[in-house]
């Protein structure tokens, strides 16, 4: 009988008998363990054989025997938790916790960061929360989107260190000189991680996929037409000039997974297994541009929450003996219903820059003076007095926990004054849902930087439907059109794009909160850890040294 499937079964004796004895039956042993009755008679006795229980039978129709657990579960699973996890089978030593990470966390950590398997080089990620769906249209999550940039190809990718896209299926490309007919010539002889070749009809086929999807193209919406003019030579025509489409189409909405596969990508790590608790990524040996060192990356889901989303370990938790760290380009924000009289949302914009100033400005995962731009900082919002508050107010905000704890004190405090604040918490997905967001009169949430930092926030305003609660819809939708027409020239957009967001912040339209600190925390033994802009380690760059020195002999 397998070990696990034997162990499995005698947890659900001892969880159902405990450890004293106890009157049953065979029938009442043979359902506890979920299996036939004959089946049964074998297991008590190879139980019996290894000494965990004691089984006493009593002859005589209708007698009850008495069934003993003489050994706790935890003394049996953890020397094959511990086996299990020494292969890198995360999935059988979770099923012998139940399905509980939380209470693997005590066995996992030696087993975490860097380490030579079978003479590969694997990187093991703790993680905190089940890693869903890594379809480019369906993920708001960084940790998501990173994941889903190391998996798919574009047209164009960013990389850290570069403020302007590189190519990647797109060999290269130029524009017009009016900046509305681009040209992307594709590589030829790269291929998907099934190992079929990529044709340029899969590429356009691809990224009218990405038009077609409303969540995708909120970008894109002036794309006028895209064709294939010559053999691996795809043309985009647009209504109007965008000097910024190779930025556009570095982001991760728009990368291309296979257009019948939405599971297989053409990046330079493949989805091996993909579970609720468990992720590992595998290099891809199909891969058109330089290999990683790396050869997996898996995730193992060690805990039920983060203390501080914002820092990641990559090793031995609190053994880490270096932290690489970064200020996000994002930040967190407050937005408020248009409609709101002025009094009262200046009044709620104050307590919420006091709460969050007292609560969070000695924090060491959190920067509470904000700059959203170069020189670009929070205004200094007049006090009000004598605001009456209405009985009741609704908050949104996204369900992180900063933003909840915000929401919670800022609940208090205003009971206090006698109205009664009714919070409702929102992950990204449902965030972006229609009409989510229209009956709030506060909004908390986050901006999640990325690329060119300026190019960047003039895409978060075009997507992030919270402004037209802040501006209403006709503003927002004049806004965005006087956006696009920055974006001529790079020039234009770096130009104006200042003067724009500083006019909405003094209107306090937006007020931005605080910048998480990203921070790292790596095992001595991984080698060139490199910060996104989204704060996580470029995967593509970072290696282990060899698990030994080879030896060699003089001939």
């Amino acid at each position: 009988m397998c070990q696990l499937q034997k162990i499995r079964q005698y947890q659900r004796l001892y969880q159902h008998y405990g450890a004293e004895p106890k009157p049953t039956t065979i029938a009442e042993v043979a359902e506890v363990a979920l299996c036939s009755e004959r089946h049964v008679r074998t297991l008590l006795r190879q139980l019996t054989q290894s000494g965990w229980l004691s089984w006493h039978a009593h002859p005589g129709r209708g007698h009850r025997a008495i069934l003993h657990c003489l050994a706790t579960t935890s003394e049996l699973s953890a020397p094959l938790m511990h086996a299990c996890l020494e292969k890198g089978d995360y999935q059988s030593a979770l099923q012998l916790a139940d399905g509980d990470p939380a209470s693997l966390h005590h066995i996992i950590t030696p087993f975490l960061g860097g380490k030579w398997l079978k003479h590969q080089p694997t990187l093991r990620i703790p993680w905190y929360r089940p890693l869903t769906s890594l379809h480019p249209a369906l993920q708001r999550r960084r940790a998501e989107q990173h994941i889903i940039c190391a998996v798919h190809a574009g047209l164009t990718r960013y990389t850290p260190g570069q403020p302007h896209p590189i190519p990647d299926l797109a060999h290269h490309w130029n524009d017009s000189e009016d900046k509305r007919r681009w040209r992307f010539y594709l590589r030829s002889g790269a291929h998907w991680h099934n190992g079929q070749a990529i044709s340029d009809e899969d590429i356009l086929s691809a990224l009218q996929q990405v038009l077609a999807d409303p969540a995708r193209n909120v970008g894109l919406r002036h794309v006028k037409e895209t064709s294939l003019v010559a053999p691996w030579c795809l043309e985009i025509n647009l209504n109007t000039p965008d000097a910024m489409l190779a930025h556009r189409l570095a982001h991760h909405v728009c990368r291309l997974p296979h257009p019948q596969q939405p599971d297989v990508g053409a990046g330079p790590f493949a989805i091996a297994h993909h579970h609720s608790h468990y992720l590992r990524l595998e290099r891809q040996p199909w891969y058109f541009a330089a290999h990683p060192l790396l050869h997996a990356i898996e995730f193992w889901r060690t805990r039920t929450e983060a203390d501080k989303p914002a820092w990641i370990t990559v090793g031995k938790g609190q053994n880490a003996q270096e932290a690489i760290t970064s200020t996000s380009e994002g930040f967190a924000w407050l937005m408020v219903n248009a409609t709101l009289p002025p009094p009262l949302a200046a009044w709620l914009r104050r307590e919420i820059l006091s709460i969050n100033q007292q609560h969070f400005a000695h924090r060491d995962d959190l920067e509470t003076r904000t700059a959203i731009l170069p020189g670009l900082t929070t205004p200094e919002y007049p006090e009000t007095s004598g605001v009456k508050l209405p009985a009741t107010l609704v908050l949104v905000c996204y369900h992180t926990p900063e933003l909840c704890e915000l929401a919670s004190m800022l609940q208090t405090r205003l009971r206090k004054h006698g109205c009664e604040l009714t919070i409702s918490r929102k992950d990204r997905e449902e965030w972006h849902t229609h009409n989510a967001l229209t009956q709030a009169d506060l909004l908390l949430g986050d901006y999640l930087a990325g690329g060119l930092p300026g190019f960047a926030l003039a895409e978060w305003f075009t997507d992030e439907p919270a402004w037209a609660t802040a501006l209403g819809e006709d503003i927002w939708q004049k806004e965005k059109q006087k956006l696009m027409g920055y974006c001529g020239s790079e020039e234009s957009l770096s130009n104006l794009l200042p003067s724009f967001f500083q006019s909405l912040l003094e209107s306090g339209a937006c007020t931005p909160l605080f910048h998480y600190r990203y921070r790292i925390n790596t095992m001595e033994n991984v080698q060139d850890i490199v910060l996104t802009a989204g704060g996580w380690l470029d995967f593509t760059r970072a290696w282990l040294p060899p698990a030994q020195e080879r030896t060699t002999s003089a001939s």
